[in-house]
């Protein structure tokens, strides 16, 4: 299928033909980093490969900089472009490779995997056209913006009781949210946008696949994508996140479908990482390509082996809150989720109607090694988007369920900014109506903002459980206390970051000196942050745990 996990949104006709200009591309793997020449990084000096924001995240929510974070040895590159007829045109440090534009289709691979750090040569990409349509410019349109209400835009932030966070002013300000896409066409220019330009909250991220045009041309979904989140276009569409900042990506080609977009995607992750961006929005799914040697099987959906799901996992290890669409597969023969929604440690989003109902299109799991996908649920039939011409129109597509939710999710981000993106996944999920009863279409269901951020802020009086520990951060044994709990019989769980169960045991609780419930939990892991959740009937507490 196409990378775009839209249905019916953005097709026209054109008589357009592109040119067959495109050399072959290829993913080179390298063995290693640090055993190149000279290398010239060090996990001791990080502020020489991320930025400030990005190291904060990662300090906030107790994430160490490791071996991934290194950029990819420079005399490995040095060595692949001096192979004759090849040229780099990506790197990736996560995965440790890099991929090459050959001069034409008669240039042969033999030298590239004859390099001693090599560990593998694939084709990524076919001999085809990469010129595009001519990009129209229009002068911006001006609208004056007034405060009122939220238009088409309504029913999604209704269904997922947003207006929980909306009402008391979180609005999602001062989280970066990526969003890779296929670009966006008529962004600097459309009204629903002009209050996040005015006030400086666009940012520019890269164009990974160096195309002529630049972020704001090519495609119209990113457009679309983007204003269910940013936009602000009083009684007609307000986003679910019209205060955070947005940084964008040009990641899918529309015009064919590649392997070599998994690269790209792979390449913009990093950089939004480098930047220290909070969450990612991914309205994107591949599992069949233009060739079909390039295909995925059901197999290769477990999380660990397509590119983009590699990479996406690699970015909520570093603290990010992935969000992506399920794909549209649904009602095809494919009907499963396509990758990288089968990633780990993220929120894949599958497409629901107004009354809840999920849409025949949205894509089933769960994920080829057993886990639940979708992990939940927000409107995507009938869902209120801005288009290139100043109008708001509504369309179905898992593209537009992602995007809500990453908005909502960063507005729940903000009113517990001591929460890690691991927080906020598991209040997410928690949140959902479906929470102790998942399924393969539903996942966990639709959730509810209003409770997530109870689960997350606990009143200080009344109902509701707070969970505290001691000592942390720790090594392997603590000692909790669950306020509102009993005597008794509990469940103690321990998560890593990426959402995988890492311990757990049940617990029995006694009364301590104060009166409250409180027991020990011992574990074996591995050092790092984790969340830990004390469960007892309906009563349940969590917090984030730093063991050394």
């Amino acid at each position: 299928m196409r990378g775009l996990a839209v249905v019916a949104l953005l097709c026209w006709s054109s008589g357009w033909v592109w040119g067959q200009t495109a050399p072959l591309r290829y993913w080179v793997a390298f063995t290693d980093k640090l055993g190149a020449a000279d290398y010239p990084y060090s996990l001791e000096a990080p502020e020489a490969f991320l930025s400030a924001r990005s190291l904060d995240r990662r300090e906030r929510q107790g994430i160490d900089v490791d071996a991934s974070d290194l950029p990819v040895a420079p005399a490995y590159v040095e060595a692949v472009e001096a192979v004759d007829g090849f040229e780099v045109v990506l790197a990736s440090k996560w995965l440790n490779a890099v991929t090459v534009r050959a001069a034409d289709s008669t240039v042969s691979t033999e030298a590239l995997s004859a390099l001693p750090f090599v560990s593998e040569v694939r084709r990524v990409a076919a001999w085809q056209g990469d010129d595009r349509p001519p990009v129209a410019v229009q002068p911006r349109a001006s609208v004056p913006v007034e405060a009122g209400a939220y238009g088409k835009g309504w029913v999604a932030l209704d269904q997922l009781n947003g207006q929980a966070l909306h009402g008391l002013g979180f609005r999602g300000e001062g989280l970066w949210i990526a969003v890779l896409d296929a670009g966006f066409d008529a962004t600097d220019r459309l009204p629903v946008f002009e209050r996040m330009f005015d006030e400086g909250r666009l940012v520019r991220g890269i164009d990974a696949m160096r195309s002529q045009g630049g972020l704001f041309a090519h495609h119209r979904h990113g457009t679309s994508v983007l204003g269910t989140m940013a936009g602000w276009w009083p009684d007609s569409l307000i986003g679910t996140a019209p205060d955070a900042t947005y940084v964008l990506y040009r990641t899918e080609d529309a015009y064919s479908e590649n392997l070599i977009e998994e690269d790209y995607w792979v390449r913009a992750a990093e950089h939004a990482d480098s930047l220290g961006v909070d969450l990612m929005n991914t309205s994107l799914g591949y599992s069949l390509f233009d060739h079909p040697e390039m295909d995925h099987t059901w197999d290769d959906l477990d999380g660990q082996t397509t590119h983009i799901a590699r990479g996406m996992s690699a970015a909520a290890e570093k603290g990010i809150l992935c969000v992506t669409s399920a794909g549209n597969s649904g009602a095809s023969a494919w009907h499963r989720i396509t990758t990288p929604a089968e990633a780990r440690g993220i929120l894949a989003v599958g497409a629901v109607d107004a009354q809840g109902v999920h849409a025949p299109f949205s894509g089933f799991g769960p994920s080829a090694d057993g886990r639940v996908k979708p992990e939940v649920m927000a409107l995507g039939l009938g869902a209120a988007y801005p288009t290139h011409d100043t109008l708001v129109k509504t369309g179905n597509g898992t593209s537009f369920a992602s995007p809500i939710l990453c908005g909502l999710a960063a507005c729940l981000w903000q009113s517990a900014p001591q929460a890690s993106a691991a927080d906020i996944r598991w209040a997410i999920i928690e949140s959902a109506h479906l929470a102790t009863a998942p399924n393969d279409s539903m996942g966990y269901g639709i959730p509810d903002f209003g409770i997530a951020r109870e689960l997350l802020v606990p009143p200080t009086s009344g109902a509701g459980a707070l969970l505290e520990a001691f000592p942390n951060p720790t090594t392997h044994l603590v000692r909790f206390t669950l306020h509102g709990a009993t005597t008794g019989t509990s469940e103690a769980r321990l998560y890593a970051l990426s959402g995988e169960l890492a311990a757990s045991s049940p617990l029995e609780l006694w009364e301590d000196a104060g009166g409250y419930a409180s027991s020990w939990f011992t574990f074996d892991v591995r050092p790092g942050a984790y969340v830990l959740v004390v469960e007892q009937g309906t009563v349940r507490g969590r917090t984030t745990l730093i063991v050394q």
